[in-house]
């Protein structure tokens, strides 16, 4: 799987959660085929009942993980199914069919699974139902299947590349209720990338029909109709007693309805009442190239990232500052880089730049809309310099990747989203032998950081202060230029409750919400 999200459609940026190449899938989309069966319509009175909660969603209804083109589709693949761990509502990772899990040398990995599993015919949830799913996965066209070797599973490069049987894959039931996953290296963060939408269970059994889909989340399919999914509670969840709404209605929206009917909306494109914006695991930079001899000298890079001022991006409320890091807000710790007034003119001669040789930069960057507008203002900043003179490269996004892909490039638009909630989806851009790392950044400190940091002898209390050092070293090295961090914009009825504001990872259970009672006063629709 590949993090990295040179591609944003700037068009859209302020409409579209960026979604990590894994989750963009070439394939048209399905929608869900349609009953006779009448489903309430949010306009009926059902909709208001305490215990009914309504998500829009803008396009189809999907029903597998790789039709998924928009982040709010999967919100009804995890109702419908849910997989070994699952997130709280802050982001966090939590048991969901695997109670708990182990490992001795953070590469063998042995989940243990609730017995209370169960699918919604009662079929036990067992760990052949996962190994199973997983092999269907690795053989499937589905470009989800390259999270697999992402996640460092043993077999899955051999096995994607078609020279081994999915048999070979690195996961093996030793029980119904035992899962082993084998891994080619120790990731010690392997639990928090097991929340992936790609590895949620597929039932084993007969084939279940459109009708009649057997799964095993917190909700079942009730009824199909234009439009329209209704779910009920599912009375096998091993949670059965836990959930606020017994019914979760999901509508499809069109152009002419009123997003004020609806509970929640991810990703909200309409209206301003009642949005709330979500962090995002997805961060917008730019990249210095290190194999060019004036941008391996930190002086330079130390003097363009001083001019940047902070509102060097518009004001758009799905653009959060992120300091002078790269990572997430969530993922940065106190401990910020000291504070040392720097003098670029001062900075610019220490590395032997003169007004006779002066500072000469190529940007590169997307050819429109605000990735233009981001370039322009870096370009308009550093020219009230006399000692810089920077070259403008607008071009279109595709040359914009292979300029990346080849390294052709000085200073260039990037960004990068994670697929799992820790700092390592993010640091591992930074190691000198990271396919990712396109920059040509190479520091031994920084690579002995993050190899100690994959250590089984080490505690996460060890691994945390660790990571703390790499974000530390890559702040004082000016590694890369941070710019902002991408917010989902979610639509939320003052009524519902249950979720985190900061809750980065932009996933919201329905079994985690419930409805207040407000007073009757108050418009919550």
């Amino acid at each position: 799987m590949h993090n990295k999200i040179i591609v944003i459609n700037a068009v859209k940026v302020a409409m579209l959660a960026i979604f990590s190449l894994i989750c963009l899938s070439a394939c048209e989309p399905n929608a869900v085929p349609e009953k006779t069966q009448s489903v309430a319509s949010p306009t009926d009175n059902v909709a208001y009942q305490s215990d009914v909660l309504v998500r829009g969603v803008y396009g189809p209804f999907m029903l597998q993980p790789e039709q998924i083109q928009q982040p709010e589709q999967t919100a009804l693949l995890r109702d419908l199914f849910e997989g070994l761990v699952i997130y709280d509502p802050q982001g966090n990772i939590i048991a969901g069919v695997a109670e708990s899990w182990k490992s001795a040398d953070q590469k063998t990995w042995i989940f243990t699974l609730r017995k209370q599993a169960k699918w919604s015919n009662g079929d036990p949830v067992t760990a052949q139902d996962f190994v199973q799913s997983w092999q269907q996965l690795a053989g499937s066209a589905n470009p989800q299947k390259q999270f697999l070797r992402y996640m460092n599973m043993q077999n899955a490069a051999a096995v994607l590349a078609q020279s081994m049987p999915v048999q070979q894959l690195g996961v093996q039931a030793l029980d119904d209720s035992t899962l082993q996953i084998r891994l080619d290296k120790p990731t010690p963060y392997l639990p928090k990338m097991l929340a992936h939408v790609a590895l949620l269970p597929q039932y084993q059994g007969a084939t279940p029909t459109t009708t009649n889909i057997i799964s095993n989340g917190a909700y079942v399919l009730a009824e199909q109709g234009k439009n329209q999914l209704r779910l009920q509670q599912n009375p096998s969840y091993w949670q059965a007693n836990d959930r606020a709404f017994g019914q979760v209605i999901y509508q499809q929206i069109t152009p002419d309805m009123s997003p004020s009917r609806l509970d929640i909306i991810q990703n909200s494109q309409q209206g301003t009442d009642h949005i709330s914006y979500f962090p995002q695991l997805c961060t917008y930079f730019y990249e210095f190239n290190f194999r060019d001899p004036l941008l391996q000298k930190k002086a330079v890079r130390n003097a363009l990232s001083a001019m940047i001022p902070s509102n060097i991006v518009p004001s758009q409320p799905f653009m959060l500052p992120n300091g002078i890091s790269y990572l997430p807000d969530n993922m940065q710790f106190e401990q910020e880089r000291d504070f040392e007034p720097t003098v670029v003119e001062q900075q610019l001669q220490h590395a032997g730049i003169t007004e006779s040789q002066p500072l000469m930069l190529r940007l590169a960057y997307d050819n429109h809309g605000l990735h233009a507008q981001i370039a322009e203002h870096l370009i308009r900043v550093w020219s009230q310099s006399d000692l810089i003179r920077i070259q403008a490269d607008p071009v279109s996004y595709q040359t914009l990747l292979e300029k990346h892909a080849q390294g052709d490039f000085q200073l260039i638009r990037s960004g990068w989203c994670a697929d799992y909630n820790d700092p390592s989806a993010f640091l591992s851009l930074l190691h000198s032998q990271s396919a990712d790392n396109k920059m040509g950044f190479s520091d031994p400190e920084m690579d002995h950081l993050l190899e100690k940091a994959l250590s089984a002898k080490i505690s996460e209390q060890e691994r945390t202060a660790l990571y703390r050092k790499a974000i530390a070293r890559s702040q004082q090295e000016y590694v890369v230029m941070p710019i902002f961090q991408y917010a989902m914009p979610v639509r939320i009825a003052p009524s519902v409750a249950g979720y985190d504001l900061t809750n980065p990872t932009s996933v919201i259970y329905s079994k985690d919400l419930y409805r207040l009672n407000l007073p009757k006063s108050t418009d919550t629709k």
